[in-house]
């Protein structure tokens, strides 16, 4: 929406554009006739388009090393987006090392959890089979106890006095064979309370055995473990850098795109002013031709009536010749300071008088100056202009306007810079002034000047003026 107001707005600065180009250039076909301020002012208009016009070209010059930088800048960061990508393919490549590397420890940790299980196993067996055996102990100590009391309260038994007790030999064969039997569960408690003892022993030992080996198992999985956890803990942080290195990526690529964008528009933007420009010295260009041509043709025409270098110039102010301002140095009226006066003031009218043109000629100015008031400035050819100024109102004629010899262009007045009605007349050739009365050298002139009054014809004046 923006670019497109945007656009929009250009169009339109460029359609304004042409139009107070184009509208004063179109005025001049318009008129009657051409002046010299119309080529001027189309002069004028074509120095501002060719100021405008380099200006445009600078924009587009330093727009275009402005697009040249970006597109520079556009490539570094590709370059830069080539190598993130490489790296975001090595950060990948190490998340799954490392993934590997936590499958491996988590088998690990599996493998250690059901050892820990199977010694869990192998204990609660060994603590039951220790439980049986200190219970078999017991009763067996019980019983080797019961033995010793017994011996304890017969006292000190000889074998060999058993035997002697007995009355036959049938009775000895029988306390032979109650000594062995006694002896032999004497012996046998004995030895059953031993291998008891020992295997009770050694189940304790391979029950501290297990459990040793429980704890190794404990520690090397909890170590797996806080391996596991840092191995998780580093994927999480490669996780986060590819995630980073990503959103960056997409950054850049967004930042390059819209900045390629940005700059071919406003390349785009300026080309098209320049165009437009260019469009517009073309036409000012064909216009200024066209206004030379029909000027050059007037001059001509206006040579051919006027025959400048030898027909007569007409007096503005017929019968009105006497003068109260010369064509030289003088106090300014107003201001009181010594200063040139540009041209001849012809006093003798009062306001209202008609004012006619010298010669035939074009108008190549007519209006309002805080110094000159109304006046009105005419081309007659051959770089010959004529100014008549302190007009008492708005001139009759207009700017461009053709006037011929003898034509009413104004009425004597005293507006502008003025103390009295009067008539300013003044002479321009190639735009350098000067003295409007040598083109009347055979008209008499008055001039009163310190109470003395003096007469003498064209610019002849007496030598004591």
């Amino acid at each position: 929406m923006k670019k497109t107001l945007r656009r929009a707005l250009v169009i339109l600065l460029a359609i304004a554009l042409l139009l107070t180009v184009l509208l004063p250039a179109m005025s001049i076909f318009a008129h009657a006739a051409v002046t010299q301020g119309d080529i001027d002012k189309l002069k004028d208009q074509l120095g501002g388009i060719s100021e405008r016009k380099k200006e445009v070209q600078a924009r587009l010059a330093a727009i275009r090393d402005d697009l040249a930088q970006a597109k520079e800048a556009v490539a570094l960061v590709n370059e830069q987006i080539v190598l993130t990508e490489q790296q975001i393919s090595a950060t990948q490549d190490l998340i799954d090392a490392t993934q590997a590397q936590i499958d491996a420890t988590q088998a690990q940790i599996d493998e250690s959890q059901a050892l820990l299980d199977q010694y869990d196993a192998d204990i609660a067996q060994k603590e039951a089979e220790i439980a049986d055996l200190e219970e078999q102990e017991q009763e067996q100590l019980e019983e080797y106890y019961t033995q010793v009391r017994w011996m304890d309260e017969h006292g000190s038994i000889s074998y060999l006095s058993i035997l002697f007790q007995a009355s036959s030999f049938s009775e000895l064969l029988d306390y032979i064979t109650i000594i062995r039997d006694l002896i032999d569960y004497n012996d046998r408690v004995v030895t059953q309370l031993r291998d008891t003892q020992a295997r009770l022993a050694d189940a304790r030992d391979q029950l501290q055995a297990a459990r040793d080996a429980q704890a190794e198992v404990q520690a090397q999985m909890e170590e797996q473990k806080a391996q596991l956890e840092a191995q998780q803990a580093e994927q999480e942080a490669q996780k986060a850098q590819l995630q980073s290195q990503m959103a960056q990526l997409e950054r850049d690529r967004a930042d390059a795109a819209a900045l390629m964008e940005q700059i071919a528009a406003q390349e785009s933007e300026i080309a098209q002013e320049a165009q437009e420009i260019a469009n517009d010295e073309a036409a000012l260009q064909k216009a200024l031709k066209e206004a030379e041509r029909k000027y050059a043709e007037q001059l001509a025409a206006l040579e051919q009536q006027n025959n400048v270098n030898s027909g007569e110039w007409y007096w503005p102010l017929p019968g009105k010749t006497k003068l109260t301002s010369l064509f030289r140095g003088r106090y300014h009226p107003i201001t009181g300071r010594w200063q040139s006066h540009t041209g001849t003031d012809i006093g003798s009218a009062p306001t209202g008088t008609k004012i006619y043109a010298a010669k035939a000629g074009v108008v190549s100015f007519a209006g309002w100056d805080n110094s000159y008031g109304w006046y009105v400035m005419i081309s007659h050819g051959n770089g010959y202009t004529t100014l008549y100024a302190h007009q008492c109102q708005k001139p009759p004629v207009t700017t461009g306007q053709s006037v011929s010899k003898g034509q009413v262009i104004g009425y004597v007045g005293s507006t502008g810079s003025s103390t009295a009605p009067h008539l300013h007349f003044e002479l321009r050739i190639n735009g350098v002034r000067n003295d409007v009365l040598k083109l009347y050298p055979s008209t008499k002139f008055t001039y009163t000047s310190g109470g003395k009054t003096y007469t003498w014809y064209g610019n002849n004046y007496p030598d004591d003026l």
